[in-house]
């Protein structure tokens, strides 16, 4: 996931606000004429040398309507030049001087953290490190690979006993390495080889996959690199500006540092990260050595103690990451007036934050002025998701200030021998793109957009639009009954490294797939939330019904894949039930805390709050009110349904399926609903908020008001990505309904109409498809699908391809279920995906949920409104058209398998679902 720039080809990032110090936001601020710090700041990096074009660039951005920019001193002899300095200290004061925000980029290119080269110049020993480890298995034959690069600290055969490895049964092989090969004739059984070795991290990672600069990278693990990073990048800006940056800057921007160890590039062994004090702080945090005993547990499943070294390692790796890095950034710009901002790397896959970071959230906590990527300019793509994550750890510090670094990227940017064209992105589009961050929490907008073809009139239009939307809901806090439970601590012990990105650890996979559904239902539905951590649970207090943090309450908690907390949040879990509370547990139950796999207490509060519902959607109730609900995997789409019975909706939205978003803020005094079309056609309807008496309506494309607008209803039409703010001076907080014991009301099903069945593969794929295969004793499977893999880390794919003549008319469908089976032993780290294919148009694909990897049965229910028009599609409106569905396809893509790999999946008659009952419940 990277940039492009233009010219010096670099990019980076954006940065925000101190806290305070611009009060032009929230209802203070005139809406009509937005001031700088809120409409767009373009990212120039470094300014031109001369005054004469300084002043004209200053002057071309104020006629574009711009707000500012993000810049650094010049990459031209970076940090060194005297004149450059010059020429960059007068830029600054003359643009804060003619009313322009400025962030400060923190970075030449990036990653950040190098001072473009300036700190591994004199310490090679503080480059970025890791362990490399590769394994075979065996039944009683030859293993025969080579050794990864670096010292070797581990060289063992294991036996494998009912799929792990039995630690008491290790072999010292390491006399078995010769001329950088393992070399071992395996003893009668089934045995696993494996060997790790310690190296620096740099072929295959970010330092070397970029658009930037390919060149070592520092190690964020260890202090003494991120210390000589501030000095001499951070130290010198205020020794040339004074130490209070704050005066100039809304903020920092660090752009995408991370500890390298997750592989951009298909590679040969899978890595961890690792730092000379790394052992050392283990012991002195978790109290035992970070040794050979421990190591193989982080890799693959050693038995007992597996979960519990994995969660100490990456609770480790967490801590230190955010300690030595982005803590002593943090220090330093808080010393000097200003906040720290910047994003991270691949944000938005959950599952790769663990090897990046180890936890994701503890580290963004660590940012005044957190921030995201995003490398689209699509609506219907943009990850809406990263912005609520980032922003949801703002609101529990405090934060004002969440930046997005918003581009065109992957519309303009082709690779070497990709000849696509271009995609140019219009005014509505621009406008859509930045909507759908900014109801997700992001209150500024910085831009790589290379703004083709449009006009001056047209960005100063889609410069208020902004500066209208970010100002408006800038500051003041959420409002939201509902909290998602970021999954860290269940992450780290079902996680296992990869040889490319972080699609090797299966259950894994399966907890971001909950992750992911729970979100997007809750997105689709109206439903505002806030995502928190373990942390926060902890620290929160109980009132009522209500967890209670700061200004934050929520009355439900859902919990995605969860079933590892410490302790001290499943008692404040436990306890708030007990006080009429909700806890939602998709997937999985509480099983255990951070001392013990599994743990009894952990698995009693389990059952008082969950009862035994083995794989039935259940509610149970307790006398308070409150009550524990189950969704097994599959069925995240209930959600809406579930929520409908237990909480009363903020808002009201007729027609009920619409695509209409929204979040709710109090700010200044006031609480405001931000109300977008996420949809490129136009919207009208009726809609209702949880306020009191009448209000006002604000439209971002004039900035104009109309006042007397009824809480209880009122007519609401919005253009193509439209929006338009509903402002209260009172809200009324929605009812928290009782739980009821019993079943969750399910779907209506009924069959696909049969139609033709074909394999669709990719040219290294060679397959076979079996009709009517026979499952367990009375199921009848519609077909079994078997790919064998030809070529080893090529793009492959299988899919059973079911299609009618007169095409499949989905329009009444609210989703389609899907009914799989995996064979045992299978370990395929990849998922089961379905694509919509329109007649003559575009397709739309999503994720199952379903793991090839996992084995037995498994239901997926997909909703309608998971499907995201495929990168691979042909240009159209980018709206499926349920009543003209040529062809739906079953299988899997996109997956870099080894020769001779076989892949199997079985599927069941698919079926199309009717949620029963989608009526909220009504307002007294």
């Amino acid at each position: 996931m990277k940039k492009l720039i233009v010219h010096l080809a670099v990019w980076s990032a954006l940065v925000w606000l101190l806290p305070g110090a611009h009060p032009q936001t929230g209802e203070a601020f005139d809406f009509a004429n937005p001031a700088s710090e809120t409409r767009i700041l373009k990212i120039i990096h470094s300014w031109p040398d001369s005054h004469e074009a300084q002043d004209q660039l200053i002057a071309r951005l104020q006629q574009q309507g711009f707000g500012g920019v993000v810049c650094n001193v010049s990459f031209d002899q970076y940090l060194e030049s005297e004149p450059k300095w010059q020429a960059f200290v007068r830029a600054v004061k003359r643009a804060r001087e003619s009313g322009l925000a400025l962030w400060l980029y923190d970075e030449r290119g990036y990653p950040s953290g190098n001072a473009g080269g300036l700190v591994l110049r004199d310490h090679p020993e503080w480059e970025a490190r890791g362990l490399l480890e590769m394994h075979h298995e065996t039944e009683t034959g030859m293993v025969d690979f080579a050794v990864p690069p670096g010292k070797v600290l581990l060289a063992a055969g294991f036996q494998v006993r009912d799929g792990r490895i039995d630690p008491e049964t290790q072999k010292d092989l390491s006399a078995q390495i010769r001329d950088g090969r393992l070399q071992w004739q395996a003893p009668q059984g089934r045995w696993l080889a494996m060997v790790v070795t310690e190296d620096r991290l740099y072929e295959g990672t970010h330092a070397d996959g970029n658009l930037w600069q390919k060149m070592p990278y520092i190690n964020l693990l260890m202090p003494e690199p991120t210390t000589r990073f501030v000095q001499v990048t951070h130290q010198r800006y205020a020794d040339k500006l004074g130490s209070d940056l704050g005066r100039w800057f809304m903020a920092t921007f660090t752009d995408e540092p991370s500890l390298m160890s997750c592989f951009l590039k298909p590679m040969p062994y899978r890595p961890l990260p690792w730092a000379p004090n790394l052992p050392i702080e283990f012991q002195k945090r978790r109290g035992y050595a970070l040794d050979i005993t421990v190591i193989p547990a982080l890799f693959v499943d050693a038995g007992p103690l597996t979960q519990k070294h994995r969660y100490d390692f990456w609770l480790t790796v967490g801590e230190l990451i955010s300690e030595n890095f982005f803590g002593q950034i943090q220090t330093w710009c808080r010393q000097h007036n200003i906040p720290s901002g910047g994003h991270l790397l691949m944000e938005e896959s959950i599952v790769a934050h663990v090897p990046l970071y180890g936890d994701f959230f503890r580290c963004v906590r660590r940012l005044d002025a957190p921030s995201i990527d995003c490398l689209t300019s699509l609506p219907g793509e943009v990850p809406w998701f990263i912005a609520r994550l980032v922003a949801s750890a703002a609101e529990l510090e405090g934060r004002d200030l969440v930046m997005s670094e918003t581009s065109d990227h992957g519309q303009v940017w082709r690779s070497p021998g990709d000849s696509r064209p271009k995609r140019i992105v219009n005014e509505s589009e621009i406008r859509g793109t930045c909507n759908r961050q900014i109801v997700a929490g992001v209150n500024c907008i910085t831009s790589y957009y290379s703004f083709t073809d449009l006009t001056d009139d047209q960005l100063q239009r889609i410069n208020d639009w902004v500066g209208r939307c970010c100002g408006t809901l800038r500051g003041g806090h959420q409002v939201a009954q509902i909290a998602v439970l970021y999954p860290a601590e269940s992450l780290w012990t079902k996680f296992t490294p990869a040889r490319h990105w972080a699609n090797e650890a299966p259950r894994a996979s399966r907890i971001e797939s909950i992750y992911r559904a729970t979100i997007e239902s809750l997105f689709v539905h109206q439903r505002d939330f806030a995502v928190v951590d373990s942390r926060a649970l902890a620290e929160a207090q109980i009132e009522q019904d209500c967890l209670v943090h700061g200004k934050l309450r929520w009355n439900v908690v859902i919990l995605p894949g969860v079933d590892t907390l410490p302790m001290a949040a499943w008692d404040k879990l436990g306890r708030f039930v007990r006080m009429g509370g909700v806890v939602v547990a998709l997937g999985d139950l509480p099983a255990n805390s951070e001392n013990e796999f599994p743990s009894a207490a952990v698995q009693r509060m389990a059952r008082e709050l969950f009862g035994d519902p083995g794989e039935q959607q259940s509610v149970t109730a307790n006398p308070a009110g409150g009550g524990g609900v189950f969704l097994p995997v599959g069925s995240e789409s209930l959600l809406p349904l579930v929520l409908n019975g237990l909480l009363e909706p903020d808002i009201r939205v007729v027609p009920g399926s619409s695509p209409i978003r929204v979040t709710h803020r109090h700010v200044n005094d006031s609480h405001v609903w931000f109300i977008i079309n996420d949809s490129p056609r136009p919207w009208s309807g009726e809609v209702s908020v949880s306020a009191e008496g009448t209000g006002e309506l604000l439209d971002p494309a004039t900035g104009g008001k109309t006042a007397g607008v009824k809480a209880a209803g009122f007519a609401l039409k919005l253009e193509p990505y439209g929006a338009a703010f509903a402002r209260f001076s009172s809200a009324r907080v929605p009812r928290r309904l009782p739980a009821k014991s019993g079943q969750i009301p399910n779907l209506l099903l009924r069959p696909l109409p049969p139609g033709t069945a074909s394999l669709i593969k990719g040219e290294f794929v060679s397959a076979g498809l079996k009709p009517d295969v026979v499952g367990a004793p009375g199921e009848l499977l519609a077909f079994q699908a078997t790919g064998k893999i030809q070529k080893s880390n090529v793009d492959t794919f299988l899919f059973v391809n079911l299609q009618q003549t007169n095409m499949h008319d989905l329009s009444a469908a609210d989703c389609l279920v899907i009914d799989s089976r995996v064979p045992e032993g299978q370990k395929t780290p990849t998922q089961l995906l379905v694509i919509l294919g329109e007649d003559g148009g575009e397709d739309y694909i999503a994720n199952t949920g379903r793991s090839l990897g996992s084995s037995g049965n498994q239901r997926s229910i997909v909703p309608i409104y998971q499907f995201q028009r495929a990168g691979w599609s042909k240009p159209g409106d980018g709206v499926l058209d349920l009543k003209r569905v040529r062809d739906i396809r079953v299988g899997w893509g996109g997956y870099l398998g080894t020769e001779g790999e076989t892949v199997t999946f079985e599927l069941g008659p698919l079926q199309i679902g009717t949620v029963l009952s989608e009526q909220p419940v009504s307002g007294t």
